[in-house]
């Protein structure tokens, strides 16, 4: 794989990261088509080429990225390992625990594929292919040189697998967990009103940081994806349970997030994150009112 001999790709799930990763590398000139599979009905995204079965995408491409869910990514590796070949590619770019990351090395590698752990640190929403990764295996050089030249931001974080999911796990218990904070925070203080009396305190004590705002962002963002961030802490729970420390915050903020999450906000605005806080509040209230 060359900047010269531009690889195959294709995207095992294709919901949310799947579709704008592939749109930005073909805006930046990555020769279509890009193969994808998916269970679900996806709008049509040109230069993307829906296949019938994981078979048939694996049999098309050079780098096979998974873009499933936690849930989901052994078992969809499981699956595509039927049909890997030597000289081919599989990324995981789902956020799992390092233990996931390495069950499924020791899927994807017997095959004679190279697996590569991905770990993207940061939303993808308009940054799309650009949005910084860590790459992990033997293979992370030679898919860097192949996407380099479409805009990507990946780099080589070694060949010990696990290392990337868990820098992407412990920064989790800062970002999910000052969600799960920050919804307990809005909740109780609108209640009593107080919110933007609360806002401008943490303001004065923290110069330069806009805390309405960051709960504005995180609290609609939450909103349509509580069920996934909770998963993701769950994960990262898991982790420190098996490296011996009992994870009491990060327990505590999944059934946090997983709780949002259960009104129903993703199927009522879909991606679209409501852009402030007391929407989503007043929306709480009409369903425990009416429950």
């Amino acid at each position: 794989m060359t900047a010269r001999n531009s690889p195959r790709l294709g995207f095992i799930g294709f919901g949310e990261a799947g579709p704008l990763i592939a749109k930005g590398l073909l805006g930046a000139g990555l020769p279509a088509p890009i193969a994808a599979r998916d269970i679900r009905d996806r709008p049509p995204v040109d230069g993307v080429e829906m296949t019938g079965s994981i078979a048939e995408l694996v049999g098309r491409c050079d780098i096979i990225l998974s873009t499933v869910t936690a849930t989901e990514a052994l078992e969809v590796a499981q699956e595509a390992a039927q049909t890997l070949q030597p000289g081919q590619v599989y990324m995981d770019l789902n956020s799992t625990s390092p233990m996931v990351k390495q069950a499924i090395a020791e899927v994807v590698n017997p095959t004679g594929a190279r697996f590569v752990e991905v770990a993207v640190m940061d939303g993808v929403p308009g940054k799309n292919q650009s949005v910084p990764m860590l790459l992990v295996g033997a293979a992370a050089a030679d898919v860097i040189g192949a996407l380099e030249p479409y805009g990507v931001d990946m780099r080589e974080f070694g060949t010990e697998y696990g290392r990337a999911a868990a820098t992407k796990m412990f920064r989790s218990v800062l970002v999910k967990g000052l969600e799960a904070l920050l919804q307990e925070c809005v909740l109780g203080a609108e209640t009593y009103g107080v919110a933007d009396e609360v806002f401008a305190s943490m303001n004065r004590s923290y110069a330069g940081k806009n805390f309405d705002d960051l709960a504005h962002f995180l609290m609609g963002r939450t909103a349509i994806h509580g069920a996934r961030r909770g998963h993701e802490l769950e994960e990262v729970a898991d982790t420190l349970r098996d490296i011996g420390y009992e994870p009491f915050m990060c327990d505590a903020g999944a059934k946090r997030l997983k709780w949002l999450a259960d009104f129903g906000f993703k199927e009522k605005y879909g991606d679209d994150a409501p852009e402030n806080f007391r929407e989503i509040f007043a929306e709480l209230q009409k369903a425990r009112n009416a429950g």
